[in-house]
């Protein structure tokens, strides 16, 4: 790093910060049982961003740009990239703001129970908890990769920021198949940064279920409205709605009305109120700012409004960073007793929910329905399309419980009139 702050000194940069991130990873390639391929990798690049301030009618400006560099160039490819970044930040000038306060620290170890186990034991332990699941007499995987990946992170900046840290994850991805009346596949990946062999367990377990069911599965739901169930990893894509409106880069082009103290459910709630936390997924953010738990929502109230650096100035808030996962706590209901007059959707061929609206819509590729009193059926094809405003008044979250890499909460929650496409 000291050679990048000499060749950005030699460029005249004065105001510069710099991301370095190694990454060493333990890789294992499946098909159906057999290990095709194990991997080792090791890599390493920096990230460097540098400023330039201008004077535009009397209007303090500032502009960015950032590059990405190897310890493997020359000192003439970086400083000729210094350079273009430099006339490129002079002209993507925005009102002037402030760096972070700078920050000092000793190397952060993550806290995960993935650093009580041996780095090289960590890939083999989630293949055999994936194995062990695959017992299924007419659905099987067909491949599987799994990532264990260490970070080790050092953040410097010219105004005196000097950071670091380590943290581990794993990742990867797995397609299931199952020929017993269609040939059918389904893809999942999967994200992890703690030890979370039941949750991966539970994945692969029920992967093979839905795609063994998919298999079998003929009808189209009926068109109308009907409650629904998200689950799994379609819940951190559904609450992204409520990271994106609390967030300062949302709220200072007026896209977003939060503001802190604001009941963002409303006063008529009848179902479960909203209590998140933000939750860091690093020590420090890629701004070198120092990330810790906060309250975000509390019984649906505001309590703070994350955001990047400049948003956050702009709008006269302290400069926490942004944060893109969160923690809820666990509902009332079971799972099992939410599977009553509504459909269950377990796999989506598309499934996104809009940051600007709140709405939400699927594809459906496979999903359960349920009748009065519970009886199940099959269902492929057609799909869901409702909206977090109008169905956030009467949330059902479930009583389990699942922890992912950008989400800890419950497994599932329950939606009301949320409309369907089908026949």
């Amino acid at each position: 790093m000291e050679r990048y702050i000499d060749l950005l000194k030699s460029c005249g940069a004065d105001i510069w910060f710099i991301k370095e991130k190694s990454v060493y990873s333990n890789e294992l390639f499946f098909i159906k049982k057999k290990l095709d391929m194990r991997r080792i990798n090791n890599s390493k690049d920096s990230v460097i961003t540098v400023y330039c301030d201008k004077e535009i009618d009397g209007k303090k400006m500032r502009g960015r740009s950032d590059i990405i560099v190897a310890d493997t160039m020359s000192d003439e490819e970086i400083k000729k990239m210094i350079k273009d970044a430099l006339y490129a930040a002079s002209f993507s000038l925005n009102p002037f703001f402030e760096l972070p306060a700078p920050e000092v620290s000793e190397t952060v170890i993550s806290k995960s129970a993935l650093n009580d186990v041996d780095f090289s034991k960590i890939a083999d332990m989630f293949a055999d908890a994936a194995y062990e699941a695959d017992n299924d007499k007419e659905s099987f995987i067909n491949s599987l990769e799994i990532f264990v990946e260490e970070h080790k992170v050092h953040m410097r900046g010219s105004t005196g920021t000097d950071v670091s840290y380590v943290k581990r994850l794993v990742n990867g991805e797995i397609i299931t198949q199952c020929k017993s009346l269609q040939d059918v596949e389904t893809y999942e990946q999967f994200a992890y940064d703690d030890l979370s062999i039941d949750d991966f367990k539970r994945l692969i377990k029920n992967t093979l279920k839905h795609t063994k069911d998919r298999s079998f599965a003929k009808d189209k739901p009926k068109t109308g409205v009907s409650d629904v169930i998200i689950s799994d990893a379609h819940m951190p894509e559904l609450m992204s709605f409520y990271f994106a409106r609390g967030d300062a880069s949302m709220i200072y082009p007026k896209y977003s009305n939060y503001k802190i103290g604001l009941n963002v459910q409303g006063d008529d709630v009848k179902g479960d109120k909203l209590n998140i936390m933000f939750e860091p997924m690093d020590p420090f953010n890629g701004e070198g700012i120092k990330m810790i738990e906060r309250p975000f929502l509390e019984d649906g109230v505001v309590k703070t409004i994350c955001g990047n650096q400049r948003h956050s100035y702009y709008l006269g808030i302290p400069q926490i960073g942004s944060y893109n996962k969160g923690k809820m706590p666990a509902g009332k209901v079971s799972l099992d007793d939410m599977k009553k007059d509504c459909i269950y959707v377990v796999n989506f061929s598309s499934f996104e929910t809009s940051e600007m609206d709140g709405s939400f819509r699927g594809e459906i590729r496979l999903a359960y329905g349920y009748d009065k009193d519970g009886n199940e059926s099959l269902i492929t094809g057609g799909s869901v399309n409702g909206s977090l405003l109008k169905s956030q008044k009467d949330f059902c979250f479930s009583k389990e419980m699942q922890n992912l890499d950008n989400y800890i909460g419950p497994l599932a929650v329950k939606l009301k009139g949320v409309n369907i496409g089908g026949e």
